[in-house]
């Protein structure tokens, strides 16, 4: 089992010379948010379209009019509003799939918020199969994250199109994806108050950094000194969607009466695996823990790597 390619951000280019390229991108605070597109911007771009946040923090709103982007490349999205952002994700897709030239999808995964990202990745799954083959997901990597990202969940709730199978009579199994937020894990627990939990961990050698792997660590042990339901623990891949796919899918055959609630609080590659996972199990729901706070000042560090993957890997 294979991670995504790691390459140089310079080097993205070089995989898409030939073909015009249709590109998707989350506007954020993040400087990480407009890393790929810096490189492919001036290269057969056929669509271009970002999503910003209503209400976009002033350093988003600086860092995007740095890009120039043109007004009707841009579609808003109401963060505190899952329909509104289905609809917008959709509308952006069906434009796409009515571009006619063949062309290459490039989606930088990078700053969506995991529910967006989720929301996309269903309806990528819609478009024909021709579609599929020519989409690339881009990942750019942090050189460093702050020493803290988010606070004050307000929230948390299913992801539109990933219900599951809930039933009542059944007992109910939360399976935790960790990544570094404290909170996020706690407010999930105790908003489904599970009979049972699995806790995932990114091992160091399976981390983006040494320096995540601790932070990661000490959610663990965290977690562990304040929940007794937590009866499993195994570990995934942050940079390898397949890897937790495998994982998740042994897993739940141990657990066929139950309710199965998976919580993705790691990368956005490993959220996508969790995605694909729970789209080929459609027994299985996925949640989202919102937030009212980030550290759009201090969130991360822009690094000079990001990994590449071919849509059609997530679903072999």
């Amino acid at each position: 089992m294979a991670d995504p390619r790691k390459i140089l951000k310079n080097d993205l280019i070089n995989f898409f010379e030939e073909t015009d390229i249709a590109f998707v991108g989350r506007s954020s605070f993040e400087e990480r948010s407009f890393t790929a597109y810096g490189v492919l911007s001036n290269n057969n771009l056929c669509f271009q379209k970002f999503f910003i946040s209503r209400g976009e923090s002033p350093r988003a709103k600086e860092l995007r009019d740095k890009q120039r982007l043109p007004a009707d490349t841009l579609c808003e999205l109401n963060t505190d509003d899952p329909l509104q952002t289905q609809r917008s994700i959709s509308a952006t897709i069906k434009e796409i799939s009515l571009i006619e030239k063949p062309f290459s999808l490039v989606v930088d995964v990078t700053t969506f918020r995991r529910e967006e990202l989720l929301i996309l990745l269903q309806h990528l799954k819609l478009l024909p199969e021709h579609f599929q083959n020519n989409t690339y997901f881009v990942y750019s990597i942090a050189a460093k994250m702050g020493n803290w990202l988010s606070k004050n969940v307000t929230q948390v709730r299913p992801v539109i199109g990933y219900p599951g199978n809930i039933l009542i009579r059944n007992k109910t199994h939360l399976i935790v994806c960790a990544g570094i937020e404290h909170h996020r894990a706690k407010a999930i627990i105790e908003a489904y108050e599970p009979e049972s939990i699995s806790l995932g961990m990114v091992p160091r050698d399976k981390s983006v950094a040494s320096s995540i792997f601790e932070r990661n660590l000490e959610l663990r042990n965290y977690l562990i000194r304040h929940f007794d339901a937590i009866e499993y623990e195994f570990d995934f891949s942050a940079t390898d969607p397949l890897s937790i796919k495998q994982v998740l899918e042994e897993r739940i055959k141990e657990l066929p009466q139950h309710n199965i609630i998976v919580a993705p609080l790691n990368t956005k590659l490993s959220t996508l695996g969790c995605g694909a996972f729970a789209i080929e199990n459609p027994r299985v729901q996925i949640c989202y823990a919102e937030v009212e706070v980030y550290n759009a000042g201090d969130y991360s560090e822009a690094g000079k790597e990001m990994f590449l993957m071919p849509f059609r890997d997530l679903f072999t």
